[in-house]
């Protein structure tokens, strides 16, 4: 009982919501948590899979669906040997990345270390940025991980092509912008691409999963937070608690996000990406990818210019 259907990121490009979505279908049967990381320790050198048996506890309610389903966003830049222990476990899984506007993602992804208390308090985005640039020049964002992995996960080129050089047949992309605008038809073409119901979709909950909630005391967020690292198995294993405690953090500690993503910070920030995402388009493009977004078409533009 492994699973055969991942969503192995983007980190905040929607995955949540994906994951919830797909849950909702009668042929799909979702791991008992998002974000397993079954896969994670590959991401270091040395680092080996737990027994396969604690993997597969995960999927031990699932029954006769056809699609087993995991989710874990960090597998996406998790590099050649994570893509290489799901090829060789799982055979010949389905695969769903979810790409992004690498500079909205990237402001998404410092608005959500911000709220959840992992930034300095006194810290700005720009701040941010150099400290992600500095990890990103020593080439150990994304494999150290931390905080500060934002800019690094942007380069898309840099991990795309292993998942779609492993998985030639049975990796899809979608686009984060096209999944917030209409999530029911995103959906309904990922379930044509899996040969399954798509009647069944226009019944289920759109709503958007895991947004951001702003937070209004940033020290009573990272006190919540680390709380909730030290007791989320207690919480896990009683969601009724959980979501009471949860219901009642938003209540008290929801605000508004004074700072705002500056044109000028934005501009550099595509300069940054800009070979990445041209490399990324003329990637998809030769994979058969037809309708991109509006910020890989602009990469295209920037390269025919």
């Amino acid at each position: 009982m492994l699973p055969n259907l991942l969503v192995v990121g983007v980190p905040k490009a929607g995955t949540s919501s994906l994951f919830f979505y797909l849950a909702q279908h009668p042929s799909i049967c979702a791991s008992d948590e998002k974000e397993i990381g079954y896969f994670t320790p590959l991401r270091n050198p040395s680092g080996k899979l737990l027994p396969v048996e604690t993997y597969a506890r995960h999927f031990a309610h699932c029954q006769s669906e056809h699609y087993r389903l995991e989710a874990t966003p960090s597998y996406s830049y998790g590099g050649e040997r994570v893509v290489a222990g799901i090829k060789d476990l799982l055979e010949n899984p389905r695969i769903i990345v979810s790409l992004r506007d690498p500079v909205e993602r990237l402001w998404s992804a410092y608005t959500m270390q911000r709220t959840k208390g992992k930034l300095d308090v006194s810290s700005s985005f720009d701040e941010y940025i150099t400290v992600c640039e500095e990890r990103h020049r020593m080439g150990t964002a994304t494999v150290v991980g931390g905080h500060y992995q934002g800019l690094s996960i942007g380069f898309y080129a840099s991990y795309l092509g292993l998942w779609l050089g492993a998985f030639p047949k049975s990796a899809r992309v979608i686009f984060t912008e096209d999944l917030f605008s209409d999530p029911r038809s995103v959906v309904s073409d990922i379930c044509r691409w899996l040969e399954i119901d798509t009647d069944v979709v226009s019944e289920f909950d759109h709503e958007a999963r895991n947004t951001t909630r702003h937070a209004r005391s940033l020290a009573f967020s990272r006190f919540v937070w680390s709380a909730k690292e030290r007791t989320d198995g207690l919480l896990h294993r009683a969601p009724v608690l959980r979501n009471a405690v949860r219901r009642a953090y938003l209540r008290t500690n929801t605000g508004r996000l004074d700072e705002k993503l500056d044109p000028s910070t934005a501009a550099r920030l595509r300069q940054i990406y800009a070979a990445s995402n041209r490399e990324v388009a003329a990637m998809l493009r030769a994979h058969g990818y037809e309708q991109l977004p509006g910020w890989l078409q602009s990469a295209e533009q920037l390269a025919a210019g």
